[in-house]
């Protein structure tokens, strides 16, 4: 089987943490290059990985006619710009979220992946995580509205810098993205509103963009889903819960670990537990890299990436007006 030649931009602890573990065992990619303005970071990752050479060169690494695919794991600032890069080198993309700062950023993206007929996918993992999924065919034959309720709590501190709207974005921008996105996966029709309340619960001081809100997006069948995103939570706290509601079944999902199922068993309540939370990014990337070999469609692509996209910025917009904000996929 071929090995795609992966190139890794942005050598953070995201990156190691997260997408290199995946990496390191997945049947599909080989790392050839590193890259990061820290050039002790790429060589480290480098020397971990045994790629072939590392850089601070982001053109160098894309000019590579050896790499095949890139991993994009830097600030929210640099992610459009780099993957229109990409996408111009003729490589295929997952790229973390968000996708871009704003929508004008979104279409780049868009435009530079149709017209160079590269792969792309954003790091909206969750939809894909293994009890999402299940909970999901559980659902396949279900034809009535559906109601969603997911929490994610966590403590933001004001000095991070995704809360700073230029670099990060803000909290909506720079992570609801992923709540928004799993949202849409569990309901089979198209988002239609969203309507949000929130404001700034950290220091008012140093964080200058709402950081914490209940959202509600509504969908064109009348099914409504609902997250309560929170910046000043605690870490001893589970972190994300997802509770769905349809025809009298009932679905609760605990940190993506756990999940506990009713009105589908007649004995009741059934429960899965794994053996480790997944929250979907090694299938992320195996899945990508069979868009590639097989010259499929890849997951969470241009159309889902900009529905989620959009959404984030429209909170912000419904926060700021205190009403409803129509959505409007084109």
């Amino acid at each position: 089987m071929k090995k795609l030649k992966t190139g890794l931009i942005g050598c953070g602890g995201f990156m190691r943490g997260m997408h290199v573990p995946n990496l390191k065992t997945s049947p599909y990619y080989t790392v050839h290059a590193t890259c990061d303005l820290n050039e002790k970071a790429a060589e480290s990752l480098c020397t971990e990985l045994g790629a072939v050479y590392h850089t601070t060169d982001i053109e160098k690494l894309l000019k590579d006619p050896e790499i095949d695919v890139v991993v994009i794991s830097t600030r929210h600032d640099t992610h459009a710009e780099l993957s229109v890069k990409a996408a111009e080198a003729g490589k295929h993309i997952l790229c973390e979220k968000p996708m871009g700062l704003n929508i004008e950023e979104c279409r780049k993206v868009a435009a530079a992946v149709k017209k160079n007929n590269v792969k792309y996918t954003v790091g909206y993992n969750r939809g894909m995580a293994p009890l999402v999924t299940k909970a999901s065919n559980l659902l396949k034959d279900t034809k009535g509205k559906r109601m969603i309720y997911h929490r994610i709590q966590a403590l933001f501190p004001a000095d991070v810098w995704t809360h700073d709207p230029a670099v990060g974005g803000g909290r909506f921008v720079g992570e609801g993205c992923h709540i928004f996105d799993l949202i849409c996966e569990l309901v089979p029709s198209v988002p239609v509103s969203v309507y949000a309340s929130g404001g700034t619960f950290l220091d008012p001081a140093k964080v200058k963009i709402p950081d914490s809100g209940i959202i509600t997006i509504t969908f064109k069948d009348g099914s409504v889903g609902t997250t309560l995103i929170n910046s000043f939570g605690n870490p001893d706290f589970p972190k994300e819960v997802t509770e769905i509601y349809c025809e009298g079944k009932i679905i609760y999902i605990n940190d993506f670990k756990e999940m506990d199922c009713y009105g589908f068993d007649v004995n009741g309540k059934t429960s899965t537990t794994l053996k480790q939370q997944d929250k979907g990014h090694k299938i992320e990337i195996e899945k990508l890299a069979l868009a590639i070999l097989e010259n499929g469609e890849p997951p969470n692509g241009i159309k889902n990436a900009i529905r989620a996209a959009l959404i984030s910025y429209l909170v912000n917009e419904s926060i700021a007006t205190g009403k409803p904000v129509e959505i409007k996929l084109t």
